[in-house]
């Protein structure tokens, strides 16, 4: 289960209970919306995957989706059981995290709608994330292959062409998030001072920088553009025709994997910018700190856990040692 990664929801028929739980029992439609008031005002990111997590928990009770379960009658038991029912099924320590915290998030939401009390709130809200770590996912992207893939948009012609490697600068040299992406304004962009005003994650607003590839495809891309401010990257039609509406996440998904395929190299995932962004800072000398702050992150941990050097230094140290052993 990676950050970047939707949850798949799981599918099971309506009826069918997974776990042994005490049963919720309570008014379905007066409480349908507790996760969606919870969810008010989140990021497109953080509501597609709350709203996975509470339909997997809504699923382990035998209803189809989050909307159908009375979330007021969550009690402090069934927390327990679905913690140790995700921890028996080895979900990642951060995929369960997430579901305690879109849990409490949703306990908060009743008791703010006088559908849960403060003692059963408080006892939800006691329930301790679980400890532990995996192997981050996603890897390095050469740079060999980051010019394979401008390369690849230069050959197209169209605005689609300098609009892709400002993106991909976006991504590769401010490492940003697709939703930070999608969400610039062109009156964010400094050409002069080469740098960039982004909203993150808690609409914490920072500042960025980009380099002069960047800008040179920025001012490329505002060739065609030219309308004053809004959204800087826009849609474009397969004639070229721009669509003044803002990109969706998707979106940016879609052009990174349209333009790998097209330079001929390995899959390659918005979020493997990120992680490249933030190895390369992390693996020449760059404080965790520091690298934190230009990444948004909220915690130094977070920025560690997004480090893929680790696994090439063990493997290129593994290679000093040596079994002197022959195939016969």
């Amino acid at each position: 289960m990676t950050e970047e990664a939707t949850d798949a929801l799981l599918a099971y028929p309506e009826s069918q209970q997974l776990v042994d739980l005490p049963p919720l029992d309570g008014q379905v439609s007066e409480l349908a919306n507790a996760v969606d008031m919870y969810l008010s005002g989140k990021s497109v990111h953080t509501q597609r995957m709350t709203r996975s997590h509470m339909n997997r928990v809504a699923r382990l009770f035998g209803y189809p989706s989050y909307l159908k379960a009375p979330w007021g009658s969550l009690r402090y038991i069934h927390v327990q059981k679905i913690v140790g029912y995700l921890q028996s099924q080895n979900y990642a320590p951060r995929t369960i995290n997430a579901t305690i915290a879109a849990i409490r998030g949703t306990a908060q939401a009743c008791f703010s709608m006088y559908h849960l009390d403060g003692d059963d709130l408080e006892r939800i809200k006691g329930i301790k994330m679980v400890k532990g770590s995996r192997l981050p996912t996603g890897r390095m992207i050469p740079f060999g292959e980051i010019s394979n893939l401008v390369n690849a948009c230069c050959e197209d012609e169209t605005a689609s062409g300098p609009r892709d490697v400002a993106i991909i600068g976006f991504l590769y040299i401010a490492g940003l998030r697709r939703a930070e992406v999608v969400n610039l304004q062109r009156e964010d962009i400094d050409l002069d001072k080469q740098e960039a005003k982004v909203i993150g994650k808690g609409n914490k607003q920072r500042k960025v920088f980009i380099d002069s590839g960047t800008i040179n495809a920025l001012e490329d891309w505002f060739k065609y553009r030219s309308d004053g401010n809004g959204p800087l990257f826009v849609r474009v039609r397969k004639g070229g025709q721009l669509v003044f509406k803002k990109l969706t996440e998707q979106a940016i998904y879609e052009i990174v994997r349209k333009r790998w395929k097209q330079a001929g190299i390995p899959p390659v995932s918005p979020h493997d910018f990120r992680k490249t962004f933030i190895s390369s800072l992390l693996g020449n000398g760059v404080d965790v700190f520091t690298v934190q702050r230009m990444a948004g992150h909220s915690d130094p941990q977070t920025t560690s856990g997004y480090d893929l050097r680790p696994e090439e230094d063990a493997r290129k140290a593994s290679e000093f040692l040596h079994l002197p052993y022959h195939r016969k």
